[in-house]
């Protein structure tokens, strides 16, 4: 399997972790970590883990250090991926809004990395007997499965 090139900014913020940390720093002239892991609700580790990548991105900076706190700011105002996400006044339908509209569809979600990396394989392996084209990047973990069915008629 190949691996995919993107854009790094692109890559970087389509994390839920660290679009909430950019995010919150966008909100604020600054933020100290554990203002940022309180606000996004994460341990200290993986908050840190993911300013790294921020940081190493250009997003953000650890631009002083006062005892042992850490302070953040954004160096770099650039859109966020929605992903999905509704926004504004005006909503609009994610498209797991939009298939949950139809009636034969079934979603299962992925709470683990265990299932996810199973769910992957399963994917993959499918693709592969049918010959379709599938060529997920390879730190692609799904969240959730989503499953339409077609109501075939009586007559067939």
């Amino acid at each position: 399997m190949s691996r995919v090139r993107t854009d790094p900014l692109v890559a970087a913020l389509t994390h839920p972790t660290r679009q909430g940390a950019y995010e919150a720093l966008l909100q604020q002239e600054e933020m100290s970590t554990v203002q940022l892991q309180d606000a996004l609700n994460v341990d200290r580790y993986n908050l840190y883990h993911h300013l790294k990548r921020l940081v190493k991105v250009g997003l953000i900076e650890n631009h002083r250090d006062v005892g042992r706190a850490r302070w953040w700011r954004t160096i770099k105002d650039v859109p966020i991926p929605s992903m999905g996400k509704t926004g504004g006044s005006q909503r609009t339908f994610s498209p797991l809004e939009e298939l949950s509209k139809l009636t034969h569809v079934h979603a299962i979600d992925l709470l683990d990395s265990r299932g996810q990396v199973g769910a992957k394989q399963l994917v993959q392996k499918l693709a592969q007997e049918y010959n379709i084209p599938l060529d997920l990047p390879w730190n692609f973990l799904p969240g959730k499965i989503i499953l339409v069915g077609i109501k075939k008629d009586d007559d067939d």
